[in-house]
């Protein structure tokens, strides 16, 4: 009997700790996430309860089932775009419903608005990427900014590292880009490894691209505006730090004076030269580029009304070429034996420095103050056969800009700003140039005739800048027009640019989620702030180079998830400012100082600028983009895809074979002057089709893999057509210089930029593996390059040891695989760990 009641007892006890370690006790939250101090919902936002590892995510209301293994205390993690917070929640014993409020209630009525909203922006020709789609996308290395080569209209400059120093943006010149980190200037975007950029990932919250007539906000641009927004919210401390093969880098932020504000420091160190370069399977004499970069964000919030920003940017490169001259030279063995003795080195650097004052007094009106200290430097040092120079170049700039919004009707809303800068140039040093810019190959080694020469430089200068712009924002309906202009001058040349443009677009909203049919066109122009404009040795009326920019489209939302848009465009530029050989003033200052004592004043001075060039481009653009369903760990990922065609023409003089005419200096500078007779060719950075397929999935809260496909037609380049015959040599080791000559015959098949090679394709994949703990997680990363290790080309290399033949010139090779010691050949990957806390 006793044994009978001791196994009931015991199955009793069972069943008890069964159910009490069972889904019966469980609880289940019905929350609601509201921020009170935007007073909004938490829409799409991933939930971790941190002590069970189990994902949610709320719906567009802020709404999310939580369910939890039994009451108690748990920490939820808001996994934000800009990191991570935690909330603390105790859990009861029954089921319930609740609201969770994720910052603290406001005490007392606010006297403001703040305005933390993102202002409208345009359709047209305008894509944006946030951090979250762009952060771990293969190919990349990690950089986020480098997810601008998938997006359409966009060309990849393909160089080192699969370079993205100077992205093509519909047709136009790779320099002629813009790029803005919370408006305020950055003098280049990557690094010279081509692989890293200046800014630092956890600081990017969006990238838009602006690729037509864009804002009138936005100038000194004939491609596209690069527009980088930065965190704007930090609401607990937060870091991280990340190692990989060529750099390190390291990110803070914290909540400053009690949550009014926030500090966000991010630097990076790169140390290519260090690993890769110590591998030993570099050519002897390379120092590869070292890099470093910081940034620095501080913001302070007084009241809602009044807030001000401190910005600090910095970024430094440089890297040397020191090519030893060995007693015994072997071309076949030595890729630099040729150049034997040359010296070059390479720096760049800036600094951009503000102040930002904003003033919200209501809820339709807003003025923002910045001062800006921008400090660009560049410098070479140069010495190869006739190529000899050193220079140093630095036009930095102390500025107030002022940009106001205001919601003037129910129908119209204004942009207006004003800004005044003064320039402070500095130039010196010995300048190297083409005696002959239509030169199609200039030879180094040419001691008779030298090809390169030196210009003598030392100018320094000042000049004030001025612009001011407006936009009207016209919304009747579903009808949206946009008419904006603005006005650029500066006082050392005596010359503005007034660029008008405008946008329309109209939504049919019953149309899917969504039917936007739209259309802008206008003028942009940029000005290069270098010395080419001095009155000494360059051209003081250089004019505003200029692009007139059309496009129409359509932005069709099929879903909740589902996107497609198709645009069409053309752009004409014009005034494009090139080295003109024939520009000159009847009489000018020599530009040579040094002989001011004896000759200060010479007949002919070159000008050695002019804005002839011109060109233009025309293609059309389709997107399909596939967002990640809300709630759910949806795959996401788009196909972008670009046809186009870009021309270009100096519109200089030149001397075509059978030109056998005796004419003199004087009477050729004249007929230059007013008989321009170049042609019409490709620009040499045209590529017909552009396609890349991105995909990626988050699996689980600890993986997630993407891939990336890429395709681009080959860059058409001039074709060689023999050599000069070996006629000159390095003389330091006597080695020959076969120079490549090329067409002079604009009648035949073989001038200009005809001539294309294999077209480009590769497949990049990568894997990430995330550890959560209490204090943050680690992400594990292998990122492989070219998968299938095509041997892609870019363009086509003359051998200069050899003469021409049917094998010389052949492709080049370019970036994707490495080749080990033993001749085995893998694709080009970068393994790393990112920690963040």
């Amino acid at each position: 009997m006793k044994s009978a009641k001791l196994k009931l007892n015991k199955l009793l006890l069972g069943i008890f700790v069964f159910c009490i370690g069972s889904p019966i006790f469980a609880v289940s939250i019905r929350a609601k996430l509201i921020n009170p101090k935007k007073e909004i919902a938490e829409k799409n936002l991933s939930v971790l309860i941190f002590e069970t590892k189990k994902f949610a995510q709320t719906d567009a209301e802020g709404n999310v089932t939580l369910e939890f293994p039994s009451p108690g205390d748990y920490t939820l993690r808001l996994l934000r775009d800009t990191g991570i917070q935690e909330i603390k929640i105790s859990v009861g014993s029954e089921d319930e419903s609740r609201t969770i409020y994720t910052e603290k209630k406001a005490s007392a009525p606010r006297t403001g608005i703040v305005v933390e909203g993102e202002r409208e922006k345009t359709v047209a020709s305008r894509t944006k990427v946030r951090y979250e789609e762009i952060k771990r996308m293969p190919g990349t290395f990690g950089e986020a900014l480098r997810a601008l080569e998938t997006l359409p209209g966009v060309i990849p400059n393909i160089g080192f590292g699969g370079g993205a120093n100077g992205i093509i943006v519909r047709g136009a010149n790779p320099n002629a880009n813009t790029y803005l980190y919370d408006d305020l200037p950055i003098l280049y975007p990557f690094h010279l490894d081509g692989l890293t950029s200046v800014i630092h990932n956890d600081l990017i919250k969006s990238i838009d691209l602006y690729s037509g007539a864009y804002p009138a906000n936005f100038n000194n641009a004939t491609g596209g505006i690069i527009e980088i927004e930065t965190v704007d919210a930090v609401q607990k401390t937060k870091g991280a730090f990340q190692v990989s093969l060529w750099n390190t880098t390291a990110y803070a932020a914290t909540p400053t004076s009690g949550g009014k504000g926030y500090l966000a420091i991010a630097g990076k160190l790169g140390y290519l030269d260090k690993s890769l370069g110590a591998t030993g399977l570099l050519p002897e004499g390379i120092r590869l580029p070292r890099y470093n970069d910081s940034q620095i964000k501080y913001v302070h919030n007084f009241t809602p009304e009044h807030q001000i920003a401190f910005y600090n940017l910095t970024a430094q490169d440089n890297f040397a070429i020191n090519v030893p001259n060995k007693p015994v030279n072997d071309p076949t063995s030595s890729a630099f034996a040729l150049l034997s003795g040359a010296k070059a080195s390479f720096g760049q650097s800036f600094r951009t420095t503000a102040l930002r004052y904003t003033w919200i007094p209501g809820d339709k009106f807003q003025n923002r103050i910045t001062l800006i200290n921008f400090d660009p430097i560049g410098e070479y040092n140069v010495g190869f056969g006739s190529i000899q120079g050193k220079q140093y170049q630095r036009g930095s700039y102390v500025g107030v800009r002022q940009d106001a919004y205001w919601t003037a009707t129910k129908f119209l809303k204004v942009d207006f700003g004003t800004e005044v800068r003064k320039f402070s140039f500095r130039d010196y040093g010995t300048e190297v140039a083409l005696r002959d810019p239509t030169n199609p190959s200039p030879n180094p080694y040419n001691s008779s005739n030298p090809d390169f020469v030196g210009r003598p430089i030392s100018i320094r200068g000042v000049s004030p800048y001025y612009n001011a712009y407006t936009t009207l924002h016209f919304k009747f309906g579903n009808f949206l027009f946009e008419p904006g202009a603005r006005y650029d001058y500066i006082q050392v040349t005596g010359n503005g640019a007034l660029t008008p443009r405008a946008t329309a677009s109209y939504t049919f909203p019953e149309i899917g989620k969504g039917m936007t049919v739209y259309g802008s066109g206008g003028d942009v122009s940029r000005f290069p702030l270098t010395t080419n404009f001095n009155a000494e040795t360059g051209n003081p009326d250089l004019r505003f180079e200029r692009a007139r920019k059309v496009s129409a489209g359509i932005d069709q939302k099929i879903d909740q998830v589902w996107q497609v848009k198709v645009e069409m465009f053309k752009n004409q530029f014009t005034d494009t400012i090139i080295d003109d050989p024939y520009a000159s003033t009847p009489v000018g200052l020599n530009p040579d100082k040094g002989q001011w004592l004896t000759q200060p004043i010479v007949a002919n001075r070159p000008l050695n600028y002019s804005n002839r060039a011109t060109g233009w481009s025309h293609g059309y653009e389709l997107l399909i983009r596939k967002n990640a369903r809300p709630g759910t760990r949806d795959w996401f990922g788009w196909i972008s895809y670009t046809w186009s065609q870009s021309f270009q023409n100096t519109n200089l003089y030149q001397i075509y074979e059978g030109d056998n005419s005796q004419i003199g200096g004087i009477e050729r500078k004249i007929l230059a002057a007013y008989f321009p007779n170049s042609k019409e060719q490709l620009a040499p950075w045209d590529r017909t089709h552009v396609a890349n397929l991105i995909y990626g999935w988050r699996m689980n809260e600890g993986f997630q893999i993407g891939g990336r496909w890429s395709y681009l037609t080959s860059i058409p380049s001039r074709p060689v057509v023999g050599d000069d015959g070996g006629k000159f040599s390095n003389p330091l080791n006597g080695l020959t210089y076969w120079n490549p000559q090329y067409s002079n015959n604009p009648y035949t098949s073989e001038y200009g930029n005809v001539k294309r090679g294999t077209d480009f394709h590769r497949l990049d994949i990568r894997f990430d593996i995330f550890e959560n703990y209490s204090w943050g997680y680690l992400n594990w990363y292998l990122e492989i390059v070219n998968v299938y290790m095509r041997k892609n080309k870019n363009g086509f290399d003359f051998d200069n040891s050899r003469p021409f033949s049917a094998t010389n010139p052949k492709e080049n090779d370019t970036f994707g695989t490495l080749q080990l010691p033993g001749g085995t050949v893998i694709p080009f990957f970068n393994v790393g760990m990112e920690v963040h806390f």
